[in-house]
């Protein structure tokens, strides 16, 4: 068994973080991290000034580590921190780290028993050492769209680690073909940065680890001129194929990014899909916090339309936190299912639940400021409340915590324009990175919809149909079918904008587009000076379908 393994390092870094060693700086969190993961990638040999300032701290290729300073002193003050530390109760845990003198390379060794209790005599007046840390709580999490947590019941093959926390069990065998190992190593080190998911090695024996839910399995064929990658997500009960992609690269030195971007991203957002189907149907009393996350939160891929549906999440985040009050992931999943509701949906927009929503979100940033998945829920719970300016600061934090958070990336760039005609330049990026995905892949919805917003807002009303009608085969939720209502009353088209709406009748029983005219579209206007042009577009549709 490799050491350390994932669930080793997630625990040593929880427990440096909680113990205040680190003082209130991230980035030397980030530093610390780095240099584990490198020495336990096999690439500590390569820890240098230079390496470490253009990736932790920013620097340009021009970095000159003998004129700045600034490694030199933050891997200093960084061996300050792990001694203060290792003095602690917190240092309990398998891993113990040090950065010798004269190198950035830390050693990596295994804290034996006896060590341990060495330690705690030798603390005989120092506090009962708390409960075994739940990582979900304490450290951030990486991911695209995110993959959550796992299941520990039903026989379904989910990993739950000696600590005690639920993490979705994948294993990641080694792809078959010349360019195989390199090809793993790229989806491993993405995966691995979300502390969700427990990455594991294959058996020796070829065997399907029993841990796993999930098996990685796939090949590389390297022609001359091309280069084929195949992938599979295979449910390691059933042994069914969940998903399988194959992708073909022209140039070997786009191979990395290739592999990153075009494979690894989807991968991510297919183990949240199929991770999600697996506890469709299950007693929500049965499940831990983690899973009634899965369940709750918002992701591309399973889902209904419909407000039943939508308040449902809410309830199994009410029983997520009674179980555990301090689950930040249950509070962000509520204050964006609330602040959603809110303005979309005229029975809950109330003064009540909107200071309900903000104040799920204060919490959840309070319990869980380094978990991406939770900063993205608290993001979109911003953005729906009308505060873009805030909610696009929000996104951006999340991908300085998750640098392949792709969805992230792009809501980033398109947030700014929720209520201004954006320039040619952003129109082409969106429609560049929906081009890069997958036809089934289904983030696509969400990246049309919001093509279809840029057309509109630019008064391209023809393209703008063209991507929300494209968009609707996908999935449809308030936002998207009056909009697509909108644009079409906008072409002359008053009788079919009545159908689209009248047909969500059933979903969505009192939806209504006057509440959009008076206060969605104005809500999410609040901070834009000239934004009448854009509300009266739902104000021309309101009446429209007064007339009828």
């Amino acid at each position: 068994m490799n050491f350390p393994d994932e669930q080793q390092i997630s625990d040593y870094l929880e427990r440096v973080r909680a113990s205040g060693a680190l003082g209130k700086s991230n980035r030397r969190l980030f530093l610390l991290e780095h240099l584990i993961r490198a020495e336990a990638e096999g690439s500590g040999g390569q820890l240098k000034a230079y390496s470490i300032g253009l990736d932790i701290f920013g620097k340009g290729p021009d970095f000159d580590p003998q004129s700045d300073s600034v490694v030199r002193v933050e891997i200093g003050r960084l061996r300050t921190a792990i001694a203060v530390f290792e003095s602690s109760e917190f240092a309990d845990c398998d891993l113990q780290v040090e950065i010798p003198k004269g190198t950035y390379r830390p050693t990596l060794t295994k804290r034996t028993i006896d060590a341990r209790q060495t330690e705690s005599m030798e603390r005989d007046d120092a506090p009962a050492r708390p409960a075994p840390f739940k990582p979900w709580k304490l450290i951030a999490a990486a991911v695209f769209m995110a993959v959550c947590v796992g299941l520990a019941v039903f026989g379904l093959g989910w990993f739950v680690t000696p600590q005690g926390d639920s993490r979705i069990a994948v294993q990641l065998d080694d792809f078959s073909g010349a360019s195989g190992p390199e090809t793993a190593t790229i989806l491993r080190r993405g995966l691995s940065n979300n502390k969700a998911l427990s990455v594991l090695l294959a058996p020796q024996n070829g065997d399907i680890h029993p841990d796993a839910a999930f098996v990685v399995r796939g090949s590389v064929q390297v022609d001359p001129g091309e280069t084929q990658v195949d992938i599979e997500l295979i449910n390691a009960e059933t042994d069914a194929i969940s998903w399988s992609k194959t992708i073909h690269i022209d140039d070997r030195r786009d191979f990395d990014t290739a592999i990153s971007e075009r494979i690894g991203r989807e991968l991510r957002v297919r183990l949240f899909g199929a991770s999600k189907e697996l506890l469709e149907g299950r007693d929500p009393e049965t499940l831990t916090p983690e899973q009634l996350f899965v369940m709750g939160t918002w992701v591309p891929g399973p889902a209904i339309n419909a407000v039943e549906w939508e308040l449902e999440r809410v309830q199994l985040m009410e029983i997520a936190l009674r179980k555990d009050p301090d689950f930040g992931a249950a509070h962000s999943v509520v204050a964006d299912k609330l602040a959603y509701l809110a303005n979309v949906y005229g029975p809950s927009n109330t003064p009540e639940l909107l200071t309900k929503a903000r104040w799920h979100a204060q919490r959840a940033m309070e319990l869980a400021p380094l978990d991406a998945n939770v900063v993205f829920n608290v993001a979109q719970s911003q953005w729906h409340s009308g505060s873009i300016a805030q909610s696009l600061a929000t996104m951006k934090r999340v991908t300085e915590l998750d640098p392949n958070h792709a969805l992230a990336r792009f809501l980033a760039r398109m947030i700014p324009y929720s209520c201004a005609a954006a320039p040619d330049s952003v129109v082409e990026q969106a429609i560049a990175f929906d081009n890069a995905l997958s036809a089934d892949n289904p983030i696509r919805w969400l990246t049309l919809t919001w093509i279809a917003w840029l057309h509109a807002y630019r008064g391209d009303f023809t393209l703008a149909l063209e991507a929300e009608q494209r968009a609707a085969l996908i999935f449809e939720i308030p936002y998207t079918f009056m909009r697509h209502a909108m644009l079409l009353n906008k072409l002359g088209r008053p009788e079919q904008a009545a159908a689209v709406i009248e047909r969500q009748k059933s979903n969505w029983p009192d939806i209504d587009p006057a509440h959009f005219s008076s206060v969605t579209i104005p809500r999410l206007c609040s901070e834009q000076p000239d934004s009448t042009r854009f509300i009266e577009l739902y104000s021309e549709l309101e009446t429209a379908l007064l007339n009828q």
